[in-house]
């Protein structure tokens, strides 16, 4: 099962999060995800559907990063609803970091 997906600069945008997201429904052995150096300024309504998969109760993944993906706040604000939840590892400060 997998328990670790590394997915830094993959050029994910909001149809990109929105699909990831969809395709790892089902996927409840996840501990790591790494979306770091994507381009999130766009992808508020793909951060609110990863919010509510990371709300999930049969979630147990522990690090979320996320680090320059120039997320803007109403996308950090639906991301730390979910992430709060179920990650044990979210380091807020890189979340707001700007995209390179």
């Amino acid at each position: 099962s997998l328990k670790v997906l590394d997915l830094i600069s993959n050029s994910i945008g909001n149809e990109g999060l929105s699909a990831l997201v969809a395709a790892l429904a089902n996927c409840t052995s996840l501990e790591e995800l790494d979306l770091s150096c994507n381009d999130f300024s766009l992808a508020t309504a793909g951060l609110i559907y990863l919010s509510d998969w990371l709300q999930s109760n049969q979630m147990d993944l522990k690090h979320l990063d996320v680090e320059c993906c120039g997320i803007n706040d109403e996308g950090l604000q639906a991301l730390c609803v979910g992430a709060t939840k179920h990650c044990e590892d979210l380091n807020p400060n890189a979340v707001i970091e700007s995209f390179p």
